[in-house]
């Protein structure tokens, strides 16, 4: 029985060092790294390209964007697309982006919350 324990606490640390992918969502909201379902398609996103908003706290002459690349699942076939906040693609908009900046606060791709929807 020894033998048997000894065995499995190799198994047993590499388990632990193992990530974990973050769960699929069904409610249009996404992380990086994450997929939601937006009516029948699935996006992934895989990365923050561009948040060049203006913060909350400042003046700006710009709005600015939020530009995201993402993963788009439709049927079996897989698409990379950038999606500009406010702006539909094959209908889906990336309609809200979370938190808000701030002037002098750095956030990082894992701070910020997406939320994809159906084109108007």
């Amino acid at each position: 029985m020894t033998k048997a324990l000894l065995a499995l606490i190799p198994a047993a640390a590499l388990a632990a060092c193992a990530t974990t992918a973050k769960p699929e969502r069904a409610d249009g909201h996404a992380m990086v790294g994450q997929t939601t379902l937006v009516g029948a398609d699935k996006v992934r996103v895989d990365s923050l390209i561009e948040d060049s908003r203006c913060p909350m706290n400042a003046r700006c002459v710009w709005a600015g964007r939020v530009v995201v690349e993402a993963t788009l699942q439709r049927g079996g076939a897989f698409e990379t697309q950038r999606f500009t906040l406010g702006e539909p693609i094959d209908g889906i908009v990336l309609d809200t982006v979370e938190p808000s900046r701030l002037a002098g606060k750095k956030l990082k791709p894992s701070d910020y919350l997406f939320h994809f929807g159906i084109a108007p």
